[in-house]
């Protein structure tokens, strides 16, 4: 009676996926970053002109209005690039949006405005700074504002030219290193330019061109694995980086690809995200991260079953429709969210290693897994070689433990997803009220839930008393409310009004 289908059944075309171009208007180049620059900054809601010396320097805490003037054909064109920094107030994100208004109507509407979120600044803008671009975490450019220095600061260079390098201020740990970057460790005293080993000579020299603008100290070149003492006691000791030799080559011949995985609007549907951080990552979904020898499945915190199960599903559909003709047996790793192995932050440029952890490791996350089943998923995503191959099936097992999938599932690598990935959630006894209907009910009450024949397709004068008829929804058992809606209670919250109204009428619930 009224129920609807848990999500809509419809086989979305994966060839889709490989046709759409991957970089799209934000990443045309207009010219070469020589025209004309002005910057300001968003000071008391106001604009305020940045002093030229420190342009390209850009803070966490602030926002910025870049605007950038060139020629084409003798006529002049703008763009109005608007930085917001990650730490900056709402009050001075809105105030660089009504300021860019008032600038673009300066210029009689001419200017192309472009949001640019802090981490993933386009290759024109990188560009424009001619190789001088840092990004600071957080704190102020303000004149007469001191940024407390808080010791050692770490930086990650990346880029080979003029035209495509930037700085981005990373955490001051280990952690952060990265073998195929160039990093600027600064302290009070020394400017230590580490050179890891995956670094082409075209990313040292741009490295070395950083360090005059972020340090006036002296310089200290340092090789990776031949690190003096110092430089791991700045850093809080030695920790595990990414230091996979896969992703050593100066010039990927496969550029990684990240791809949302979401059912929020009732369909199963998988996006591409264009120039991908850290903070693309929903906690609300499944992500796929093509790195071409590996697909990775990053499974946010609150994604459904049901995303994870056809997360799965379309990753042997996007490389069984691959037009390269990709290796079906490409190994398919699930990664947790906070539990993401140095394979797997590798690929994102500032990666952040404690955003979800609460400041543990993850080394010390690991420890403190009382889940064996928990704990040999995160080490399978730690690193491919740790896996055994399982006698006979061609699968793969955790080490240490026999592989075992349940009845009806087949291995990972060639079909639907182990059961371990999408744990079976609690099965707890109906509540159903056996009280007299007639006494007042009270909703959220796990004891006060009603039979779905006792809300679904009545009128408000046939419902139980005190039943309140625009919240019916309410008093439906989880099991049932999911049978009914084909979603949780906690998704169904998340969702707008007219979302809920509509799922509520085809229900019978409204």
């Amino acid at each position: 009676m009224g129920k609807i289908a848990k999500v809509e059944q419809v086989k979305f075309d994966v060839m889709e996926l490989h046709a759409r171009p991957e970089l799209a208007a934000q990443q045309r180049m207009v010219d070469d970053g020589s025209g004309d620059v002005k910057v300001w900054r968003i000071e008391d809601l106001e604009l305020a002109e940045v002093n030229p010396s420190t342009y390209g320097q850009f803070y966490g805490g602030d926002c910025y209005l870049v605007l950038y003037t060139y020629q084409i054909s003798n006529q002049q064109q703008y763009i109005l690039y608007m930085w917001q920094g990650r730490h900056a107030t709402k009050d001075e994100i809105t105030a660089s949006a009504y300021q860019a208004v008032d600038v673009d109507n300066k210029y009689n509407g001419a200017p192309v405005q472009v949001r640019v979120v802090m981490g993933k600044e386009p290759r024109h803008f990188l560009a424009i700074f001619k190789g001088k671009l840092v990004i600071f975490e957080g704190g102020t450019g303000r004149p007469g504002v001191a940024n407390p220095e808080g010791g050692a600061r770490l930086f990650q260079v990346r880029g080979t030219n003029e035209m495509n390098t930037k700085a981005t201020e990373v955490p001051s740990r280990a952690s952060s290193l990265n073998t195929n970057d160039v990093f600027l460790l600064k302290t009070d005293h020394i400017c230590f330019l580490w050179y890891g080993k995956g670094c082409s000579g075209d990313e040292r020299v741009m490295g070395r061109a950083m360090s005059d603008v972020l340090s006036k100290q002296d310089k200290q070149v340092v090789m990776e694995g031949q690190e003096p003492a110092e430089f791991w006691v700045n850093l809080g000791g030695k920790a595990p980086y990414a230091s996979d030799k896969r992703l050593q080559k100066e010039e990927p011949p496969h550029s990684p690809r990240l791809f949302e995985c979401s059912n929020q609007i009732g369909k199963f549907r998988m996006t591409e995200v264009e120039d991908f951080a850290q903070s693309d990552l929903d906690e609300e979904d499944v992500m796929l991260l093509d790195t071409w020898e590996e697909i990775f499945l990053w499974v946010g915190n609150s994604a459904n079953q049901y995303e994870t199960k056809e997360a799965w599903n379309s990753a042997q559909d996007y490389l069984r429709t691959h037009p390269a003709g990709r290796d079906p047996d490409t190994p398919v790793l699930s990664v947790k969210q906070g539990f993401e192995p140095p394979t797997f932050t590798g690929w994102f440029n500032a990666w952040d290693p404690h955003k979800w952890s609460g400041g543990n490791s993850y080394e010390e996350m690991k420890k403190k897994l009382s889940d064996p089943a928990s704990l040999s998923q995160i080490t399978v995503g730690l690193n491919n070689t740790n896996l055994n191959k399982s006698a006979g099936g061609g699968g793969y097992g955790a080490p240490g433990r026999p592989r075992q999938l349940p009845s009806g599932l087949q291995d990972p690598r060639r079909g639907p997803v182990p059961q371990t990935l999408y744990p079976q959630q609690p099965v707890h006894p109906e509540k159903r009220s056996l009280r007299d209907p007639l006494l007042p009910l009270s909703t959220g009450d796990p004891a006060m839930f009603l039979a779905p024949e006792l809300l679904v397709n009545k009128t408000p004068d046939e419902l139980p008393a005190a039943v309140d008829p625009e919240l019916r929804e309410d008093y439906l058992s989880d099991k049932d409310f999911e049978n009914l809606l084909g979603t949780t209670r906690a998704d169904f919250k998340r969702l707008p009004k007219w979302r809920q109204s509509d799922m509520k009428k085809k229900a019978g619930l409204f």
